[in-house]
């Protein structure tokens, strides 16, 4: 592996993971100032009278899975480090389809749709940021 194996910012993969680096981030806030919004757009609606810590807790989850994306870009770790991230975080929106499937069945077809192409997204991501396209 040599020195400069990292994403350029002249690559059109560099951006795509930012891309996906500030999505999530924007889902993340969203679920901190507005919990039932974020809620429904996740797949599974809750009470008001509930309390929110669950959902503040996804939104801070994914404000950091952001984060760390973006300052992997920002130290220009290598192709291997940031596409093992991007694999391995692929689990999170993988989950989070169970998640939805589990409490609400295919009823949110949409979110189900949402979070599994989400995921089918960063395997694809990585796979590139892997093999160098």
């Amino acid at each position: 592996m040599t020195r400069d194996d990292y994403l350029k910012a002249n690559r059109i993969l560099f951006w795509l993971v930012a891309l996906i680096a500030a999505g999530i981030i924007f889902i993340g806030v969203r679920f901190i100032v507005s919990p039932l919004v974020g809620a429904t757009g996740f797949g599974v609606t809750v009470a008001e009278n509930q309390t929110f810590a669950y959902l503040w807790a996804k939104g801070t989850r994914d404000i950091v899975s952001g984060l760390f994306l973006i300052v992997f870009l920002w130290l220009k770790v290598s192709r291997r480090v940031l596409a093992t991230f991007i694999f391995v975080a692929s689990l999170i929106p993988i989950g989070d389809m169970l998640n939805v499937y589990a409490n609400v069945g295919a009823s949110n077809l949409a979110a189900l749709m949402i979070h599994g192409g989400t995921a089918l997204f960063m395997l694809m991501l990585a796979t590139f940021v892997l093999r160098k396209l």
